[in-house]
């Protein structure tokens, strides 16, 4: 049984028999609702560096390309035509409660290019219309991570002796095929490669007979387990906007974008594991299992906006941005490697799984207001409400299970965003903004988190974004602006591999270690550069 269904079933209900397993490690294969929610974990800090700068605070301002991908109501603002190009780079330090130092990891993106046009203006009713179209980077996805547990009394090597209970070993043998055998699902074939690099072995009775299709693992009990982990992710989510602006008498501002999502994620492990007191010939020394997934999609979504403007100084905004239509490609493959003391080693791979996915991502509505000072400060402020909870799978062999672990698991998100700029002289404008993004976690998950209810893996449940930025506006009508925004986000604790099986009469656990208070901080620098004409 997969990791989705199995998790379903014993969130809804303990009954006389009930299998759970996953974890950090475990659960790569699996297109889990976690899965779904943090490709929607989408942000303003990757935009342009006007909006970064502000704090991503602008569903009630405009005149910025960036608006396609927040309120395209903003595009009525402009009075003429515009170009913009953003590039950035980001550092990210990843640091958790494990012995492991923080790693990091530094790159160069492309952060938004588009043009809005004005194809109109008039001194009527309808003041201007604006056709804009452009790229925007709207969730980033690259980082590294390391955790390291020393003296460990329990082996990964325990959950897959438990996990391939019940197949015979001549199942699981290569000349069997056993990665095409629909018997054995994408997420056991850790316990395939276990069982031939010799990790795990048939159990023999006194008789040396084959024990009913139990395995044991080639760890002694009083060895010393010492585990580590190195997780990189390299990815992004961008959006093709194609967007229209009306502007009607200055006072009402309507907007829609048709914005087409680019889903693009690799992840690599390395889990490793070397064993204090193996002596022994026959003993295992080190083992290490490397799992990778690949995802990359598209999906497409619309956003409807608007704004208006009771007196000049004050904008108040509203956005509405469906759910996002999405189709994703999951490709995984894994690889065992074991070593023993006596010198020899084993290695094994497994095949290459690929599988499409068909769901919905969760609708948005943005409220914002803005308040000018003059022609010398803007102070902007949004919130966001998301609805998590009402994600749905297309792929009807996962939907009931998908629709089980939203409804247990997610709720509804709540994002607050400020922004101020500052105009000290006519050229140079200065800015700082602060963002929250809210926990697409329930109550109820948050109470299993306490009590160690392992999750599927590590994924964002908060983060916290403080920016300060600088522009300068070119007698030409041209502007050069810069941004540094310093973006820290918590994870999910998650067990590196969780097993367990209740019946009336057996109850079984091996749970691996877990990866505690894991933070990822970011140093994003930004520049734009804009062209009006």
């Amino acid at each position: 049984m997969s990791l989705i269904a199995t998790v379903a079933l014993s969130a809804l209900t303990l009954n006389a028999q009930s299998t759970i397993f996953g974890g950090e490690v475990i659960s790569p294969p699996n297109m889990s609702h976690m899965e779904a929610a943090k490709y929607a974990q989408t942000e303003h800090t990757f935009l342009t560096s006007r909006v970064a700068a502000m704090g991503g605070a602008f569903t009630a301002l405009g005149a910025d390309l960036s608006s396609m991908s927040i309120n395209p109501a903003g595009l009525g603002m402009y009075r003429g035509s515009a170009l913009s190009l953003s590039m950035a780079y980001d550092h990210t330090r990843s640091t958790n409660g494990t012995a492991a130092r923080g790693v990091g990891k530094g790159d160069f993106s492309f952060n938004q290019i588009g043009t809005a046009l004005n194809l109109y203006q008039s001194s009527g009713t309808l003041a201007s219309v604006t056709l804009a179209f452009g790229y925007n980077r709207v969730a980033d996805l690259n980082f590294r991570n390391s955790a390291m547990w020393g003296g460990g009394e329990v082996t990964i090597g325990e959950f897959f002796a438990e996990q391939m209970y019940g197949f015979n070993p001549s199942a699981l043998n290569s000349s069997a095929d056993p990665f095409r055998n629909s018997n054995i699902y994408t997420d056991e074939w850790g316990g395939v490669l276990a069982y031939q690099t010799y990790f795990i072995d048939p159990a023999l009775d006194q008789n040396q007979t084959f024990l009913n299709n139990y395995y044991v693992t080639g760890v002694p009990l009083e060895n010393k387990v010492n585990s580590l982990l190195n997780v990189e992710s390299n990815g992004s989510v961008g959006e093709y906007d194609f967007s229209m602006g009306f502007n009607f008498a200055n006072f009402l501002y309507l907007g829609a974008t048709i914005a087409v999502q680019d889903i693009q994620q690799e992840i690599y492990y390395s889990y490793e594991e070397s064993y204090t007191g193996a002596t022994g010939a026959d003993e295992l020394s080190y083992t290490r299992y490397t799992p990778m997934v690949a995802s990359y999609g598209s999906g497409v979504n619309f956003k409807l906006g608007a704004i208006v403007r009771p007196i000049s100084a004050l904008r108040l905004g509203i956005a509405y941005h469906t759910p996002t239509f999405v189709g994703l490609t999951r490709d995984y493959r894994t690889y065992m490697q074991t070593e023993f003391a006596n010198g020899d080693a084993y290695g094994a791979n497994s095949l290459t799984s690929s599988y499409t996915y068909s769901y919905n991502s969760p609708a948005k509505l943005l409220l914002g207001a803005s308040l000018s000072l003059g022609n010398k400060a803007i102070i902007s402020v949004d919130y966001d409400k998301v609805w998590y909870g009402n994600m749905t799978m297309e792929n009807r062999d996962m939907e009931e299970a998908f629709a089980a672990d939203v409804a247990n698991d997610l709720g509804t998100a709540e994002n607050y965003r400020a922004g101020l700029e500052i105009r000290p002289i006519e050229q140079l404008y200065l800015r700082a903004g602060y963002a929250y993004y809210g926990t697409p976690f329930n109550k109820q998950t948050d109470r299993y988190n306490d009590d160690g209810y392992p999750f599927y893996g590590t994924y964002k449940s908060h983060s916290n974004n403080f920016s300060l930025g600088a522009g300068w506006r070119f007698a030409s009508g041209s502007s050069l602006d810069f941004v540094w925004t310093l973006s820290r986000a918590h994870y999910t604790n998650s067990v590196m591999y969780y097993y367990s099986y209740v019946d009336a009469d057996t109850s079984i656990t091996v749970a691996g270690p877990t990866m505690p208070n894991t933070v990822h901080s970011t140093n994003n620098f930004g520049l734009t550069y804009s062209v009006r004409f």
